[in-house]
């Protein structure tokens, strides 16, 4: 079967063929296509439509040929409604959209998440698993105690496979060391000579220290984040709902991923975003 890109007039409407408790009120979703499509890229999103309830963005965690994977985390109405579906429900996605991560070869790929921004990274690690050149990945993931940590088995696998070196950490040191993921990447860059690309996804205040710290250091030559935590309404730039300061630039196409010279120019990056109504709240 030739693959087809997803129809945007419409959703796509997917059966959901798997289910399962992930962390502390996060669920894993498979949604079966009914079509193949072309390949989704790391850090690229979709509009996930409720028949009946709502339509919001969500991350991509993994494509294996007509097999979507998404994270869900219980936030309000919305995904509290994809919650109580169960296999064999069906719901609706519009995507892919947005501008996704681009590692290049040859660096320290140092993937930085919290919380549900663990979900595009772990696309982006099985791109770079899957590339034909040999990478070193180093993956750091905090959360405020173990049972809130995402894809822990999975990373701790590939950890003892040798695929990554996984650093972790808990608020309260229920699992890993005591404290923050930004303490190892900052360990990490200290001790290290080489080129290194920084990817982070998570709360855009958390974002922004590690922009800090990553501009303390030469060998980081670049700096990608994705910015998809923001308020996205139609997912591809009509609405324009998403747009950032001074630039306008919109999250959902020229984004949901950022480049160091994109970031700086951003002067809302980590300082207040918009409300559906247009209004700015500070983060």
């Amino acid at each position: 079967m030739t693959k087809q890109t997803i129809p945007n007039d419409k959703p796509l409407m997917c059966k959901i063929i798997d289910k399962k408790e992930e962390c502390f009120e996060t669920l894993t979703f498979e949604l079966q296509l009914p079509i193949k499509v072309q390949g989704a890229k790391p850090g690229q999103f979709i509009m996930l439509w409720i028949p009946g309830e709502d339509e919001y963005p969500v991350g991509i965690a993994g494509l294996k040929e007509s097999i979507l994977e998404v994270g869900i985390a219980r936030m309000g109405p919305g995904t509290e409604a994809m919650h109580k579906k169960e296999i064999g429900d069906i719901v609706g996605i519009r995507g892919f959209y947005g501008k996704p991560f681009t590692p290049p070869d040859g660096v320290n790929h140092l993937l930085i998440g919290g919380g549900f921004g663990m979900t595009p990274l772990k696309l982006l690690i099985e791109t770079l698993l899957a590339s034909d050149e040999k990478q070193v990945i180093h993956v750091f993931e905090g959360a405020r105690s173990k049972e809130r940590l995402m894809y822990l088995e999975w990373l701790e696998e590939l950890t003892e496979q040798g695929k990554i070196t996984f650093h972790v950490c808990t608020d309260d040191g229920s699992y890993g060391y005591q404290g923050f993921p930004t303490v190892a990447l900052e360990k990490f860059l200290q001790e290290v000579n080489t080129p290194s690309v920084i990817y982070a996804a998570g709360p855009e205040k958390m974002m922004k220290f590690i922009f800090g710290i990553g501009k303390k250091y030469p060998k980081v030559i670049d700096m990608q984040m994705s910015l998809a935590d923001r308020y996205m309404r139609c997912g591809f730039g009509a609405c324009a709902n998403c747009a950032v300061d001074p630039t306008g630039w919109r999250i959902c196409v020229d984004g949901p991923i950022f480049n160091t010279e994109q970031l700086e120019k951003i002067s809302d990056f980590g300082v207040y975003k918009r409300l559906d109504t247009g209004e700015k709240k500070r983060i």
